[in-house]
């Protein structure tokens, strides 16, 4: 069966400054760019306008190449993968950045050619996980992974709707090669190709689209646009993703929005394969013809666009056969005086404190619980509401009160930047 842009080839893939570009505008573009490219083995697409990244990534493919994705543009990080691997090179739309091909949207002509041929089995694309537990790890997949994915999402979202995908999230991550790639080919939705950062450009993206909105971003971008007090009736539904959003702040986003908020769960080696609407249901619900499998020790997950079995770092509650809920990483799970905690469920809890914003549980040399915490309260008001939360053993010492938790762009936290944030708290 043909895909969506295969069988509409007219419609809209992008709104760019120069107006609106179709699927075959799309790939015209992309054979254009393809025939230029220099004849290595594969291309760091360091694209940040969403409709070059676009191009970028399906000219690689028809040059039988394949995208690497790092997952951010320092330079230690190119060095490495340029070291890794030798028979690469940079495409990159910033002056700024050192890349052996620069792009800009002048660089095609007006020249229509048909759609052509992708071979579903050819991998497209390696990507790399952020390293929020150590080292990134590298994840190939194919179009055709990609593509069963794409629709297998936007059924279950029930997105394949007339709306302007707006996202604050960099395409070479997971999550936005999905959504801001992968999506639009596959369903109505049609993709912006700015990347707003701050809430007024969240704003601006939102207001200056001709038809309604949905917008892809984060838990931090989003409590940013709470605060900020941006509104837009423009806006029809908003998916997040990066970290589950707590029950308060999922309230608080929807509350504050008027529209739905989905979230969708998925990793590097996965992509997505769960969504919820937490105010309606907290469970998640897998994607159809998806599937966990696993107890206590260790979970894996198959079906739909994933083949194979494909082990999990969290821990998992099953409710049913397609419903379960999360419970933390293996990583996170941590046992003090033979009692076990989640540190991701007691980062949870805390944020249902009046007058926290965030807070990080971390486990400190000694085997006890250190906190980072973002709030106005003190440490003894902190303590006191804890104690009627947790047992003992958890409550946190010491408690370091910050400004703002080492989030990334997409929200996340590194090992590294955790680790000199507490040095940091250390020394003062």
């Amino acid at each position: 069966m043909l895909a969506f842009f295969q069988q509409n080839p007219q419609h809209i893939f992008c709104i760019t400054a120069k107006g609106a570009i179709s699927y075959l505008q799309l790939f015209s573009h992309a054979q254009q760019l393809s025939s230029r490219l220099p004849d290595k083995n594969y291309a760091i697409n360091l694209c940040q306008n969403r409709y070059l990244f676009a191009v970028s990534y399906l000219a690689v493919l028809l040059k039988q190449q394949i995208n690497l994705l790092p997952a951010n543009q320092a330079s230690q990080t190119l060095n490495q993968l340029l070291k890794t691997y030798p028979q690469s090179y940079c495409l990159t739309d910033n002056p700024k950045t050192q890349g052996q091909y620069f792009l800009v949207e002048d660089n095609f002509s007006t020249e229509i050619s048909a759609l052509p041929p992708i071979n579903p089995q050819k991998i497209s694309s390696i990507s790399f996980s952020s390293g929020t537990t150590g080292q990134p790890k590298s994840t190939e997949k194919s179009w055709g992974e990609f593509q069963q994915a794409a629709q297998l999402a936007v059924k279950q979202l029930d997105l394949n709707k007339s709306l302007t995908l707006i996202s604050t999230v960099p395409p070479q991550h997971m999550y936005g090669l999905e959504t801001s790639l992968f999506w639009p080919l596959h369903s109505q939705l049609v993709i912006d190709y700015r990347r707003p950062f701050y809430p007024e450009d969240i704003r601006l993206a939102i207001e200056s689209s001709t038809q309604a909105c949905l917008l892809v971003s984060t838990p931090k971008h989003l409590q940013s646009c709470v605060r900020a007090n941006i509104q837009s009736p423009n806006l029809k539904a908003i998916l997040s993703s990066t970290a589950p959003l707590s029950a308060t702040l999922a309230q608080r986003i929807e509350e504050h929005f008027n529209v739905p908020l989905l979230e969708i769960l998925g990793s590097t080696e996965t992509q997505s394969y769960a969504c919820r609407r937490q105010t309606k249901n907290a469970l998640w619900q897998l994607y159809q013809g998806i599937k966990l499998y696993g107890n206590n020790k260790r979970f894996s997950i198959k079906g739909g666009h994933l083949k194979d079995f494909i082990p999990l770092d969290d821990y998992y509650s099953l409710k049913g056969n397609d419903y379960f809920s999360l419970l933390g990483r293996h990583s996170d799970v941590i046992k003090i005086a033979g009692k076990r905690a989640s540190l991701e469920q007691l980062n949870q809890l805390i944020t249902r404190i009046n007058g926290v914003d965030e807070g990080l549980f971390f486990l400190t040399n000694n085997e006890r619980l250190g906190l980072l915490v973002v709030s106005h309260l003190t440490k003894n008001q902190l303590l006191s509401q804890l104690k009627a939360m947790i047992d003992e053993v958890f409550l946190p010492r010491p408690i370091y009160f910050v400004k703002q938790l080492p989030r990334n762009e997409l929200g996340k936290i590194s090992h590294h930047a955790l680790q000199q944030c507490i040095k940091q708290c250390q020394s003062q």
